[in-house]
């Protein structure tokens, strides 16, 4: 796309979702510093509050071949809301937080996370043993978003689902969920991933 039609198509998707969500609802765009920009000016444009950018590092971040720049190593999800009560679970938040105070006791979660890209077994591959989606999120990241920024029973949309990683940890945490794909390979991908809960898709 040119910067223009991508511009236009961010906001016509966030517009769509801002319609779709309940007014305690709230949103998780992952971004990288390439559509950072657009993200932030369609979220305003359309009336969302941005509460938070959590910065996600990737402690195991492929380098950088070119050696003409630094590594990128770092992704980022913006957080906002549609209006006010937004669900927040601060106590989760301190609870599933991996980082304690000196004492050992819970802390409050940073907008900083420290995570690796996918790995081993949690990797989707093709039969000729390669990534089968090249964005794919590590499953403690989508964890962390859905523990916190949801309840049971909630419904969980992602317009672009990719290899499965939100609606599978949607079903995995009890929450409903519904997931838009275009590509067909992701989306038996995402189909073959959700049957292995239960041996049920539903």
């Amino acid at each position: 796309m040119s910067e223009e039609d991508y511009f236009d198509f961010t906001n016509e998707w966030i517009k769509s979702s801002y319609l779709a969500l309940k007014e305690w609802g709230s949103i998780y765009i992952s971004s990288t510093y390439h559509n950072l920009w657009e993200v932030l000016m369609n979220l305003k444009t359309n009336w969302f509050k941005i509460q938070n950018i959590i910065t996600w590092y990737k402690s195991n971040a492929m380098p950088n071949i070119t050696k003409r720049s630094f590594t990128h190593a770092c992704e980022y999800i913006v957080w906002a809301t549609k209006w006010k009560g937004w669900t927040f679970n601060y106590e989760i938040s301190k609870e599933i937080n991996p980082e304690k105070q000196k004492d050992w006791t819970e802390k409050q979660m940073r907008d900083m996370w420290i995570l690796p890209l996918c790995q081993w077994q949690e990797r989707i591959k093709t039969e000729d043993n390669k990534s089968l989606h090249p964005t794919q999120k590590p499953e403690e990241l989508l964890k962390r978003i859905i523990l916190i920024g949801s309840n049971e029973w909630d419904i969980v949309l992602d317009p672009f689902n990719g290899s499965g990683t939100t609606t599978y940890m949607a079903k995995l945490l009890n929450r409903q969920y519904i997931w838009i794909e275009k590509e067909e390979k992701y989306y038996n991908a995402s189909l073959e991933r959700m049957k292995k809960i239960n041996g049920k898709l539903f």
